[in-house]
This record gives structure tokens, C-alpha cells and sequence, in this order.
């Protein structure tokens, strides 16, 4: 028989086993629940990035690493701040204050748009979402970032051809209209001097007619080019008719004026007309005007303005043609009227 002590012992030992058979279980059950996590946040497609309460980096995952260059052992027990561009991480900061102190403040579990460094350089746009959890009496946060740098890419180019002229490469009228009432909006709050050039490409209709329309096609795709050859590139420049084209310049120095620039452009129409196998000149009538800052309008009135003065030196300009155009026409008839002679 066994001794009392002994079968005490016994049924310690037993039960020691069994808790510690309990223990063992529930650790493989946490290493696997451990495994899913990270499973889970390595497969992510978003780089989820757990931080502490003091902003120290604690997770980073792979996602993490293809997003913003850092391998695992260069960041972990950084600060998260050292992942953003130096002009946005005062307001992230405080971002991260709010947070932490209990008030969710205005980004919190919402999708911003947002930069982000890779390897303390080239920014990164990326969709922030940030939540919140707790371990144990220790408060954490979750950076979800989403890489956005393709879909960006497509918005620009989308945006590039909603505001470009497909013909000419240049600016089209909605184009214009957009980053002219930006100027405009900076030379009024800097008291730059500011003009517009409005400009109409004379006998396109003629050139069509008698050459094809490639050939109307050409003549506005070389004027387009003239014009940038003419302007800065700061300059805008669009084309905002079928023949119709508009540049707005800036004068921050004092040193710019508009005969300056006619002359230029005119210097350039006549090298391009002066070239061999031309078969057609490029001729522009232009009306320019100068934003009066003690007189401000709208850019649309500004244009207006440029267009009537525009439209007032094409008249002009016809009329001060035609005497020429009538001579010519009455040569053209005594020739014709001599070469019938001869064969009469």
C-alpha cells in the first residue's frame, strides 16, 4: 500500500503535467496564430507598419521594405517620422499627439493621400490609413500605406490630355483657362507685371484650300512651335480656337515688354518663312495687353481685350492688303490678256 505523501505526490505531478500540457497547447496555438499574422501582413498588398505610442517603429514588413527601401533590421526602433518628407512630419507629429492622447483627430481610420520617403529620398505617394489598438495597457497604432504611384501616373496622364491640344502638343483651352487663372492669381498677389498675347493665324482657310488640310495641319503645329521657340518655358502658351492661340507671360523683373517679344516672334516667323520648299507663309495677327493691377479683371475679359485688339490689326492689316492684292490681280490679267494676243 502506498504511502499518503506518495499518492499526494502523484496526483501533483499529474496535474502539473496536464497544466503544462494545457500551456503547451495553448503556446502552439499562439505561435500559430503568431504564423497566420504575420502570414497575413507579409501577403498584404497594403505595407502595414505597427508603431508604438512614442511613434517607434515595431512591425515592418516586406510590403514595408519594397515600399520605402529599409530593410527590417535599418528601421525597427526608429522613429516613424524618419519615413516622411521633412516639410510634412511637423503635422504628422501632431497628428500622432492627438491620437495617442484619445482625440482621433481628422485623419484617423479615414484614407489620406500623403508622401512618403524611400530611403530618406525620392517621395513616395502613398494612401494612409491609421487605426488604433491596444496590447495590454500599451497603446499601438497600424499604418496601413498603399502604394498609389501607378494610379498617379494615370491621373497625370489623364489630366495632361484633358488639358493638352492634341494636334500641337501645347495647352488647349480649358488647359489655359486652369493654369492662366493660377498666374494671374500669383502675379495679383506678388504685383507682377503680367500680358496676355492673343494671336490668329492668318489664311489657314486659304492654306486648306489650296494645299489640303495636312498641310492646315502642319502650318498650326509649326506655329505652335514657333511660339515655344519664342516664349519661356514658364510662359503658357495654348491653342484655344481652330486658329486661334493665346500666350500669357510674365515680367517679375521689370525687363519684359510686349514689343520686345513681337519683335522676337516676328523674328522667328520670318527664319521660318525664309527657309527653301515653303510652300506657304506663316503670318500671325496679335493683340496684346498688360494687366492693369489698379484695374482688375477677370482672365476671361483679359482675352476678350487681347482678341479685339487682336482682330482690330487683322482688319488692318487686310485693308492694307488689298490695294496690293488688286494690282496684282490686274498684272495677272494684262499677262493672261497679252498671252491670248499672241495667239490670236
Amino acid at each position: 500500500m502506498k504511502d499518503p505523501a506518495c499518492k499526494e505526490l502523484e496526483k501533483k505531478v499529474a496535474a502539473l503535467e496536464a497544466e503544462l500540457a494545457g500551456l503547451k497547447a495553448q503556446t502552439e496555438e499562439l505561435r500559430l496564430a503568431r504564423a497566420r499574422y504575420q502570414a497575413v501582413i507579409e501577403n498584404a498588398a497594403d505595407a502595414v507598419v505597427m508603431i508604438d505610442g512614442d511613434g517607434i517603429i515595431r512591425e515592418w514588413p516586406e510590403q514595408a521594405e519594397l515600399l520605402c527601401g529599409w530593410r527590417k533590421e535599418e528601421i525597427i526602433g526608429r522613429p516613424f517620422l524618419h519615413l516622411m518628407p521633412e516639410s510634412l512630419r511637423r503635422r504628422h507629429k501632431k497628428s500622432l499627439r492627438e491620437v495617442t492622447s484619445g482625440r482621433r483627430g481628422n485623419f484617423f481610420g479615414k484614407r489620406i493621400e500623403t508622401n512618403v520617403l524611400y530611403r530618406g529620398e525620392a517621395e513616395v505617394p502613398v494612401e494612409l490609413t491609421v487605426t488604433m489598438t491596444r496590447v495590454g495597457d500599451q497603446k499601438e497604432l497600424v499604418l496601413f500605406m498603399h502604394d498609389i504611384a501607378e494610379r498617379k501616373k494615370a491621373e497625370e496622364h489623364l489630366r495632361h490630355l484633358s488639358l493638352t491640344d492634341e494636334l500641337t502638343g501645347i495647352f488647349n483651352r480649358r488647359g489655359f483657362i486652369t493654369l492662366g487663372e493660377k498666374q494671374l492669381q500669383a502675379a495679383c498677389r506678388n504685383h507682377w507685371g503680367l500680358f496676355l498675347l492673343f494671336a490668329d493665324l492668318d489664311d489657314l482657310k486659304v492654306i486648306n484650300d489650296r494645299h489640303g488640310h495636312k498641310a492646315g495641319d502642319l502650318a498650326l503645329i509649326e506655329t505652335a512651335a514657333i511660339l515655344n521657340r519664342t516664349f519661356r518655358a514658364a510662359d503658357l502658351i495654348a491653342r484655344v480656337g481652330g486658329d486661334e492661340f493665346v500666350v500669357m507671360f510674365s515680367d517679375r523683373k521689370g525687363k519684359r515688354n510686349e514689343e520686345t517679344v513681337l519683335a522676337r516672334l516676328e523674328k522667328n516667323l520670318k527664319k521660318r518663312n525664309s527657309g527653301k520648299n515653303k510652300k506657304f507663309p506663316l503670318e500671325l495677327s496679335c493683340g496684346t495687353v498688360r494687366y492693369d493691377h489698379d484695374k482688375p479683371c477677370s482672365l476671361t475679359d483679359l482675352m476678350h481685350r487681347a482678341d479685339e485688339i487682336m482682330y482690330r490689326k487683322k482688319k488692318e492689316k487686310k485693308a492694307a492688303k488689298q490695294p496690293v492684292e488688286k494690282r496684282s490681280e490686274r498684272r495677272r490679267g494684262k499677262e493672261k490678256s497679252g498671252e491670248k494676243a499672241q495667239f490670236t
